[in-house]
């Protein structure tokens, strides 16, 4: 195992003492010859000493070529995180693996003092959660097309927006496409001094809180839902008898031997490190508690992730955490709805297709985000190749975690398979004419955007208008600065690529690049504006008094454009964030969130209360002040 050197720095990740490198070999111990005096047979012995000596000579050389090969790449993969230090991160652990069962593990940067450090994974626990799926089913528990109902009748009282759903299956929460709200807003985080026996409360009451909530059709798109994975532990809790934390205990972390890793907030011999947040400096934040455990809420270390992931690997040959057959199948690409174009995903993992000399390989992995702490997983499951990374700051470049560990795992699978693996879009190369958009409104996860035709035509993208240029017969971005006198050629811009067509009669576009298959990042829907709105009562912003509220506040206003324009405001590990979007005044007290996709095709309901108007959203009450 490869550890680094724990120091505590303030500012970078670069000011920590180079690693060493530990061997886990034992020493042997060798019996001296017993010397026949015959002549003879002294003869064969020399012989054959003489070959043994050489034999070892040449293991000696290759293992110490082996040993050059490891401390080169662990050089190099701490010199890639070490790149991190302008984004202030405090610190990060991480794992990798060669693909030959061996643990390389290590964190960079501040430590507590005297104990291990354990860092959220966010989402990543989302992978936990459905191998916990998929042994219940192994063990007879369940079936991964039951109704969910069967197992949470609470979600028959939810609301379908149309009448003729079918009802929602297991697979369907693993996949996202459910047609559940993305969250339930209301009580997502809870108070950070929560008791266990509080969280755990809280964990269980997610089914009752559906009967407030509305669905829609499941199968249609891919929206990712924490709310579903919330759910999916509670179907754990009820098909297997055990607690949740019990039940993850039993059947993964002792399992796989993984000693410093939790569900919950408290472990013996270790502890949660710190997370911190901010600009230009970090401050320290508050412990982030949720109330969707298996939404996002493990705690781990580099080293403990690398034990899960041997353990997984045995699966292939029925002797890991799950059976070869439940291996596989979390593997399989799932069948999704139509709009998700080049979007694979697992059960849940999400999967990358790259090009390794002239054949098609895949990587699998996920990412999670609980601000402030941010985590990345990508692994082979074929050649067992691993890399992993979690740090505990929320910044500007918290992003270049992500592309810093993909640029670690394409390291790694050359080092192994002697070839680079290059990212592959195979939809760039199907022959298909350029289609043109319609000019208007669309509205996508990212927000509002607005296609203007010209020459060339225009595309806002968060908040920024940008040309489209024909590329590949699809539309290029050329992003312009200085009153559109210089044109940025940033490798990740020259990549982008958008591409308009029709879905159910719509007119759409997507977005994508190596990075970003198709799909991913949901779809832009047309909209037409059709000037109408509510009582201007309802106009203003409107708060919560939910004390750690995920959503603090609300906007709604009346946009000149023809629409009433919502604003989500996010609090999130110390910062805020938001995000606009448009809304259709469905009914006197209903407005509808335009599109389709996380956060879109929800409601807000308009009342009043004490003689105030109030929004009611994602499960929480806001009042206006």
């Amino acid at each position: 195992m490869i550890r680094a050197h724990k120091k505590k720095v303030n500012k970078s990740l670069t000011k920590t003492k180079p690693s060493r490198i530990e061997s886990g070999k034992g020493k042997g111990k060798t019996k001296s010859p017993n010397l026949d005096p015959i002549f003879p047979l002294r003869i064969i012995f020399v012989f054959f000493f003489t070959f043994f000596v050489q034999c070892q000579s040449s293991v000696a050389a290759s293992l110490s070529h082996t040993e050059n090969t490891k401390n080169k790449i662990q050089k190099e993969i701490l010199s890639r995180w070490e790149t991190l230090s302008p984004s202030s991160i405090k610190s990060v652990t991480y794992l990798y693996m060669m693909g030959d069962g061996e643990i390389h593990s290590g964190q960079i940067g501040n430590g507590s003092n005297g104990t291990v450090d354990r860092f959220k994974i966010g989402s990543i626990t989302k992978l936990f959660t459905g191998i916990s799926i998929l042994q219940l089913q192994d063990a007879g528990k369940l079936k991964l097309d039951d109704k969910v109902s069967k197992y949470l009748p609470e979600i028959k009282l939810m609301r379908s927006k149309k009448v003729g759903y079918r009802e929602i299956t297991i697979r369907d929460l693993l996949t996202h496409q459910s047609g559940l709200p993305s969250d339930l807003a209301n009580g997502f985080f809870l108070p950070p001094d929560s008791s266990e026996e509080e969280i755990l409360r809280s964990f269980r009451s997610l089914p009752k809180s559906l009967i407030n909530l509305e669905r829609n059709e499941p199968g249609k798109i891919h929206s990712y839902s924490n709310l579903s994975f919330g759910l999916l532990g509670n179907v754990i809790e009820r098909a297997s008898g055990e607690t949740i934390e019990g039940y993850f205990q039993n059947h993964i972390f002792k399992k796989a031997g993984m000693k410093h890793t939790t569900l919950l907030e408290f472990l013996p011999n270790s502890e949660l490190v710190s997370g911190y947040s901010g600009f230009l400096w970090k401050t320290k934040t508050i412990r982030p508690v949720i109330r969707d455990l298996t939404a996002g809420s493990i705690s781990t270390t580099g080293e403990d992730m690398g034990l899960f992931m041997k353990a997984f690997f045995k699966s292939k040959q029925n002797n890991g955490l799950l059976s070869s057959v439940s291996f596989t199948e979390f593997h399989k690409t799932q069948n999704g709805p139509k709009a998700n174009f080049e979007m694979k995903l697992g059960l849940p993992v999400m999967k990358n297709s790259y090009v390794a000399d002239g054949n098609t390989i895949w990587f699998y992995g996920h990412s999670g985000s609980l601000p402030p702490f941010f985590a990345d997983l990508i692994y082979d499951p074929k050649t067992e190749i691993v890399s992993f990374v979690a740090g505990n700051t929320l910044g500007l470049q918290t992003g270049k975690l992500k592309g810093t560990n993909t640029g670690i795992m394409e390291l790694l699978w050359e080092e192994k398979m002697g070839v680079h693996p290059e990212t592959n879009l195979s939809n760039l190369s199907e022959k298909k004419e350029t289609v043109f958009g319609e000019e208007g409104y669309y509205i996508s996860p990212m927000g509002i955007h607005e296609y203007k035709k010209g020459n060339p035509p225009k595309l806002s993208l968060m908040g920024i208008d940008v040309g489209l240029v024909e590329k590949e017969n699809r539309f290029g971005i050329d992003l312009r600065v200085l009153f559109g006198l210089v044109s940025i050629k940033d490798p990740k811009i020259e990549a982008m690529r958008v591409e308009f067509e029709t879905w159910e009669g719509n007119s759409i576009f997507t977005l994508y690049d190596k990075d970003l298959p198709k799909g991913v990042a949901g779809i832009g829907v047309k909209f037409t504006p059709d000037n109408r709105f509510p009582d201007t009562k309802y106009f203003g912003t409107f708060f919560t008094k939910e004390t750690y509220a995920i959503i603090p506040k609300l906007k709604l206003e009346k946009d000149k454009r023809g629409f009433p324009l919502l604003t989500i405001y996010y609090e999130l590990g110390g910062m805020e964030n938001s995000i606009q979007v448009p809304c259709h005044w469905e009914s006197q007290n209903t407005l509808r969130i335009l599109g389709y996709g996380r956060n879109l095709n929800e409601t807000v309901t308009l009342g009043i209360k004490n003689q105030k108007p109030i929004l009611i959203y994602s499960g929480g009450e806001y009042e206006i002040r």
